[in-house]
C-alpha cells in the first residue's frame, strides 16, 4: 500500500501565531489565559491548552477580568468592547488576513454598499466579519443560496478566508445579474488555496484519501467535500484511533491530508497507524532494526554513545597522544552525564511529550518512572567518575547539573516576571533550550578532559571548545526545528522561535563556516595527518542533515534522530581511526 502525504497538510500559519501568542501570555501573566471560543477546532490540541492553563470561553459575560485572547478567526467590534468593559487584558491574535477582510467589508460598508460573504453562516470567523458591517450583510454558502438573494444597488462581495475559489467565483456570477454596481475581492487565503490545490491533485492519485481534522473544522470538511468530488473514497477522522475499525486491504494507494487546525504530530500518528496496516511482507530484519532504534532513541542511549564519541575526539584534539586508561573514563562520565541530563529535561517537559509523534516522546510516557530511575542511575555514575578524576572534575558536572535539574522550574515570583519580559525560568530565556544543550555538551565533553589532561596552549582548548559548542548547538538549534514544524506547543526557548525560518537558516550557515574556520585552525602546524583534518568529514554531513531538516525529508521518528546524532558517532569513528593508525 503506497501512502502519499499532503505537503501543505496541518497548521496553517495563522493558527501557529495564535497558538505561539497564548503559550507566551501564559507564562507571563497571573491566573489562566482565557480565549474567545476554542483557539483551534482540534480536541487533542486544546487538551494540551489546558495543561498549561489556557482555557476558552464562549460568551464575554463569562468573563470578569484576567487575560483574554482573542483567537485567529476574529471577533465582533462590540465583542472587543464587551471584554474591555469587563475589566480584562485584551490581546489580540486575529489572522491579518482575516483582518484584512474586515477593512474591506468596513470601508465598503462605509460607502453604503451592502456586504455578502460566502461562507458558512455559523462560523465564528464569519460571524465575526458579519459584525464589521453597518449595512445590510447577507451570508450565502453558494451560487444556490445566492440566488435567493434580494437586488442591490451597490453590493461588496467577500469570501471566508478558508472558502473555495470555484465556489466563490460561482457565486459572484450569481449575484451580479442583481447587482447595478458589484465589487467582488477573493478573500480566499494563499495557504488556503495551496492546500485544498493539492488535496485535489492528491485525490485523483490515489483510491483512498484520509482527512485528518475536527469534525467540526469548516476548512476540513472542505478538503473532505472537495477529495469525494474526485472520485476518491473519503475517510474523515480526528484522531489515528479511528483507523482500526478500517480495513484498508482493499486500497493500493492512499492519501494523508489534514485541516488548518491539525498538528504534524497528529498527521504522523495516522501514517504510522496506516502504514502498520499495510499488507506488504516486512522482514524481520528490518522490524528488528527498527525496534533496536526505537530503543537506543527512546532511552536515550543513543545520545548518550555519540556524547562518548564526541569526548573522544576533543580529549585527543587537546592532547593528540593519550593512553585508553585515561580515554575510557572521560567518554564514560561525558557519556552517562549527557544521557542523564537529557531524561530529566524530558521528564521535565512530559506533558508536551502526547503529540509529537515520533517513538521516543511516547515510548517516554509510558516508561517515564523506569527511564527516570536511569537518569538517576547515569547521573550517579557520572558524578562518581567524575570524582574519581578530581575535585574540580566533580564540581564542574554538579553544577551543571544542578542546572539541568532546574532548568524548567519556575524560580522567579509572577510579579517580578512581569517586568523582566515574563521570565520565571532557565527555559523562559531566547534560545535557552539550545544554548544550555551546547553548554552542557561542551562542559561534559571538553571542560572535564581539559581539567584532566589540559591542553599544549590556550588557543587549542579555545578551538576545541568553540568546535563542539558549535556542533552541538547545530544539532539542537535542528531539534528546535523538528519540534516547531512538527507543531510542538512551546514558547521561545529555541532560536527557530527568537529568529524565524530565515535567520535561523543563516544561523546555521554561519556555525557550519565557522566549524569549517575552527578545524582547519586546529589543523595547524601541519605534521602528518592532524585530527582536526579527519574531523572535517563531519561538516558536509552537517550541512546534509540541515538541508534535509529544511527541505522536511527527515524520516520520521526513531531513525530521523539516528541520522541527526550520527554526526557525533561519525567524529568517534574518524577520531577511532585516527588513533589506532598513530
Amino acid at each position: 500500500m503506497n501512502i502519499l502525504v499532503a505537503e501543505t497538510a496541518g497548521f496553517c500559519w495563522g493558527v501557529r501565531r495564535a497558538l505561539d501568542q497564548a503559550v507566551d501570555l501564559a507564562k507571563k501573566t497571573d491566573g489562566p489565559v482565557q480565549t474567545f471560543g476554542p483557539l483551534i477546532h482540534n480536541a487533542q490540541v486544546m487538551e494540551e491548552l489546558t495543561e498549561q492553563n489556557i482555557h476558552a470561553f464562549e460568551r464575554p459575560s463569562d468573563i470578569r477580568g484576567g487575560t483574554v485572547l482573542v483567537r485567529a478567526h476574529g471577533v465582533r467590534p462590540e465583542a472587543f468592547d464587551q471584554l474591555r468593559a469587563s475589566g480584562a487584558d485584551v490581546y489580540d491574535a486575529t489572522c491579518p488576513l482575516v483582518r484584512k477582510v474586515q477593512k474591506i467589508i468596513t470601508k465598503y460598508s462605509n460607502d453604503a454598499y451592502d456586504i455578502v460573504i460566502v461562507g458558512d453562516d455559523h462560523h465564528a470567523e464569519v460571524t465575526g466579519l458579519k459584525g464589521y458591517a453597518s449595512t445590510r450583510c447577507f451570508v450565502v454558502a453558494d451560487e444556490e443560496q445566492a440566488a435567493q438573494l434580494p437586488e442591490f444597488d451597490r453590493v461588496c462581495v467577500v469570501s471566508q478566508t478558508t472558502q473555495n475559489d470555484e465556489t466563490f467565483a460561482r457565486t459572484v456570477e450569481a449575484i451580479k445579474p442583481k447587482a447595478t454596481v458589484i465589487r467582488a475581492t477573493n478573500t480566499v487565503c494563499e495557504p488556503t488555496r495551496d492546500h485544498q490545490s493539492e488535496t485535489v491533485e492528491l485525490a485523483r492519485q490515489v483510491d483512498l484519501m484520509v482527512v485528518v481534522g475536527g469534525r467540526h473544522s469548516a476548512n476540513t470538511c472542505r478538503l473532505a467535500d472537495l477529495a469525494a468530488k474526485e472520485g476518491a473514497q473519503v475517510l474523515h477522522i480526528e484522531t489515528d484511533a479511528e483507523l482500526r475499525d478500517h480495513d484498508f486491504s482493499p486500497y493500493r494507494s492512499v492519501g494523508v491530508t489534514a485541516g488548518a487546525s491539525t498538528p504534524e504530530w497528529m498527521i504522523n500518528r495516522v501514517v504510522d497507524r496506516l502504514e502498520s496496516f499495510n499488507p506488504e511482507p516486512v522482514s524481520r530484519l528490518n522490524t528488528w532494526l527498527k525496534h533496536l532504534m526505537g530503543v537506543l532513541v527512546a532511552s536515550n542511549v543513543y545520545v548518550g554513545v555519540g556524547a562518548a564519541c564526541l569526548s573522544l575526539a576533543a580529549s585527543l584534539l587537546l592532547i593528540p597522544h593519550l593512553s585508553r586508561e585515561v580515554l575510557l573514563p572521560l567518554m564514560a562520565t561525558a557519556g552517562f552525564f549527557i544521557l542523564a541530563m537529557h531524561t530529566v529535561n524530558r521528564y521535565q517537559e512530559r506533558s508536551h511529550y502526547s503529540g509529537w509523534g515520533s517513538f521516543s516522546p511516547r515510548a517516554f510516557q509510558h516508561f517515564q518512572q523506569a527511564m527516570l530511575g536511569v537518569a538517576v542511575i547515569s547521573l550517579t555514575a557520572a558524578l562518581g567518575l567524575a570524582a574519581s578524576l578530581g575535585l574540580g572534575q566533580f564540581l564542574a558536572l554538579a553544577i551543571f547539573g544542578g542546572l539541568g535539574a532546574i532548568y524548567g522550574m519556575k524560580l522567579i515570583p509572577l510579579s517580578w516576571a512581569r517586568h523582566i519580559m515574563g521570565i520565571r525560568s532557565i527555559k523562559d530565556l531566547p534560545a535557552s533550550k539550545d544554548l544550555a544543550a551546547a553548554l552542557g555538551w561542551t562542559v561534559a565533553c571538553v571542560v572535564i578532559p581539559l581539567i584532566t589532561v589540559g591542553t599544549s596552549s590556550a588557543w587549542r582548548a579555545a578551538g576545541v571548545l568553540g568546535f563542539v559548542f558549535l556542533l552541538v548547538f547545530l544539532r539542537a538549534a535542528l531539534i528546535g526545528v523538528r519540534d516547531v514544524q512538527g507543531d510542538k506547543i512551546m514558547g521561545m526557548e529555541t532560536i527557530f522561535k527568537v529568529v524565524g525560518k530565515r535567520r535561523t537558516k543563516a544561523v546555521l550557515v554561519g556555525v557550519m563556516a565557522t566549524l569549517s574556520v575552527l578545524l582547519l585552525a586546529l589543523s595547524l602546524p601541519w605534521q602528518g595527518l592532524p585530527l582536526a583534518a579527519c574531523l572535517c568529514v563531519v561538516i558536509p554531513y552537517s550541512c546534509a542533515v540541515s538541508w534535509v531538516y529544511h527541505q522536511r525529508l527527515l524520516p520520521k521518528g526513531a531513525p530521523g534522530e539516528i541520522f541527526v546524532d550520527g554526526q557525533f558517532l561519525l567524529a568517534g569513528a574518524m577520531t577511532l581511526v585516527w588513533h589506532m593508525c598513530q
